[in-house]
């Protein structure tokens, strides 16, 4: 496909400009190589709703598997701070504050990486400035752990993109990986909060799909920490985002199901993906939990991923 940011909306001569990848198609590579070189600043969130009592609790999900993933890629990478927090630790307050926490500590040119597990979905538009008429919204929990009512707990789009934009300095690199329901426009990237600013949002689905769990982590984070360890032997001198994308792309190929489909889904603004250093680039062996055996999923692996290097399944899907 042809790539382009496309330029909407004017303020005082600044144009914004927005990237759409069409869903599930790869984009254009790059010949550039490189290594993060600024101080990366990660959130890792993620539930599995066990302590709810409504809907969500009744079905917990498989998250825990994903969530791991992402401490191991994290520890991988030696980034340079890292914030967890799981289940009843994310309410909507504890989330908007943690995004100010981590994302201050961002300075120019550097990294906030922001990453969830968990429901998604789609709450009526509160304030008329989506087309479909939804908001896209991460399901979290209120203090009491319960993920109802959701007009008081869920974390809107809206509110998501402004706690980053109001957290994170304009001349830092956003990227956010959602793992979940009706998240394709998650960032709301259109919204002009983002003006002169660079930011790209890589979800598991699109705004009107679901994102599938394989019993062991959804599938789109099994997909991209897969890519990333193939990229590790391949790319000595480092990748950019768009590299890491179509590979996503085809390890989620590789292992879909035949009865579901997903449109994992890239936006951004201010910078082509092409252009966008992908910042959680190993500096150790590295082997994803999601290529390795049931024995390997220990709090040992995560603290030491090199422990893991024996384990490998590289061509297993679950």
């Amino acid at each position: 496909m042809d790539d382009c940011l496309r330029c909407i909306g004017c303020c005082f001569g600044q144009t914004q400009q927005i990237f759409n990848g069409d869903p599930n198609e790869d984009i254009t590579e790059t010949d550039e190589q490189e290594m993060p070189e600024a101080n990366v600043h990660m959130l890792i969130t993620g539930l599995d709703y066990k302590g709810d009592r409504n809907w969500a609790g009744q079905n917990p999900l498989d998250t825990i598997y994903a969530f791991q993933m992402m401490e191991q890629l994290a520890t991988a990478c030696n980034v340079t701070s890292v914030k967890k927090m799981w289940n009843a630790e994310c309410t909507k307050e504890a989330m908007l504050d943690a995004i100010e926490e981590v994302g201050s500590k961002c300075e120019e040119g550097d990294f906030f990486v922001f990453y969830y597990t968990g429901h998604g979905d789609a709450m009526p538009d509160d304030d008329g400035d989506e087309d479909d008429g939804f908001d896209s919204a991460l399901c979290l929990v209120g203090p009491d752990g319960q993920v109802e009512p959701r007009h008081e707990v869920w974390l809107r789009d809206d509110d998501f993109a402004e706690a980053v934009v109001n957290a994170v300095d304009a001349g830092a690199h956003v990227l956010v990986l959602a793992d979940c329901c009706h998240s394709g426009t998650i960032l709301d990237v259109t919204k002009p909060i983002w003006r002169g600013r660079k930011a790209l949002s890589i979800t598991g689905c699109s705004d009107k799909q679901t994102s599938v769990g394989t019993g062991k982590g959804g599938m789109f984070s099994r997909a991209l920490t897969r890519a990333i360890q193939d990229l590790q032997t391949e790319s000595g001198d480092g990748y950019m985002t768009s590299t890491v994308y179509n590979r996503t792309l085809a390890k989620y190929r590789e292992c879909k199901y035949a009865s579901h489909t997903q449109d994992i889904t890239i936006h951004g603004c201010g910078v082509l993906p092409q252009q966008f250093v992908w910042p959680l680039q190993p500096v150790t062996p590295y082997v994803t939990l999601a290529n390795s055996s049931t024995a390997a999923w220990t709090s040992q692996a995560n603290e030491d991923p090199q422990s893991m290097r024996g384990a490998a399944r590289p061509g297993a899907c679950v």
